[in-house]
């Protein structure tokens, strides 16, 4: 398009004539009236029509590559996050699996202390219910992975183990000079902009130039300059020049628009990134805590104050905490990824 637009500044082909001509009075004299002749015209439309074209075509060919850069950084953004997605899946169903087992051990300690009555067989209940929702939340990972996996091939012909890179959210305060969707509207007003100029420049003249060389009894040249007279400018003109003005303030609304939907879009990712940034370090000092717990439930087990399922439970809710932090790491990824595919990276601008 951009090629396109530099044709613009071109002149039209010109015009190459000939001619014969014959002028009979009678068959006797037919051969002595006739006329040969070639000549040339060019048409000279107005510069600033021609230069008005170029810059829109400009401005046309900056926004087809920014919409196809913006899809390029929206679709990194979705390679990403399912990265990050399905390595949260897998990371959730080994701690799962772990946990599964922990109850298995502690549902068989249970279930002997009831028989020896030394526990209800309530605690055994709700050991069970507590195992039937980890086994509910390993059903749901499993169909979550198959749709990733599915999303992964769809993408990349096929489906991977490689980690999702790490990212960090894009500088912004409140500029959005380098985002695509701003940056994308302020090209339909550049267009608009030179839409106005074209119209502007057609009502001036446009300019001819021709000449011939003809032989009759001898030999003729002429030349020729001809300049339009835009009569009816006012007529034919006027309303075109209304109308691209009228696009004008309409692309003006329409980026107005765009801004305000940015900023609310960004505005609302950061918070969710900060709001995310700090469950992970609550849940990285829980983690902490929890370890902590099952370490000294594991001690005092061996030392006799405390029985196998109290240090089999303090395990289980430390791994249980790991696997939400898991799924919160890939929610924060995915958001960051969100965040940052709206800001036209160096190499871009």
């Amino acid at each position: 398009q951009r090629l396109n637009g530099e044709g613009e500044l071109g002149l039209p082909d010109p015009m190459v004539m000939l001619s014969e001509q014959d002028y009979p009075i009678g068959r006797s004299m037919s051969r002595g009236l006739q006329q040969k002749m070639i000549g040339f015209r060019q048409d000279i439309p107005r510069l600033s029509v021609r230069e008005a074209k170029v810059e829109r075509g400009h401005a046309e060919s900056q926004k087809t590559r920014l919409m196809a850069d913006y899809a390029l950084a929206a679709m990194k953004a979705r390679l990403i996050t399912a990265l990050a997605e399905l390595q949260s899946i897998r990371e959730q169903e080994k701690l799962y699996k772990q946990q599964d087992k922990l109850f298995e051990a502690e549902r068989r300690v249970l279930a002997g202390r009831v028989g020896a009555d030394l526990a209800g067989v309530g605690d055994l209940s709700t050991q069970q219910a507590e195992q039937t929702e980890v086994a509910l939340n390993v059903s749901d990972l499993v169909d979550q992975r198959h749709e990733v996996e599915a999303m992964l091939v769809n993408m990349l012909g096929e489906t991977t183990t490689a980690a999702p890179p790490e990212i960090k959210p894009a500088a912004w305060e409140s500029d959005l000079g380098d985002t695509y969707p701003v940056k994308i509207a302020g090209q339909d007003i550049a267009m608009a902009r030179q839409e106005i100029k074209q119209r502007e420049g057609e009502f001036g003249p446009n300019f001819l130039i021709q000449g011939s060389y003809a032989r009759m009894y001898g030999n003729d040249t002429a030349a020729t300059i001809g300049v339009s007279v835009p009569l009816w400018a006012s007529t034919s003109q006027k309303p075109k020049l209304s109308a691209a003005k009228a696009g004008l303030r309409a692309a003006e609304a329409d980026q107005g628009g765009v801004e305000r939907q940015t900023t609310q879009r960004l505005s609302h990712l950061r918070s969710q990134i900060e709001t995310s940034t700090k469950k992970l370090k609550l849940l990285k000092t829980k983690q902490d805590s929890l370890e902590q717990s099952a370490g000294s439930a594991l001690r005092e087990y061996e030392a006799g104050k405390v029985d196998l399922p109290s240090v089999l439970k303090a395990r289980r809710d430390a791994l249980g905490v790991r696997a939400i932090m898991a799924a919160e790491r890939s929610k924060r990824t995915s958001l960051i990824a969100d965040f940052n595919r709206y800001f036209i990276e160096e190499t871009t601008l």
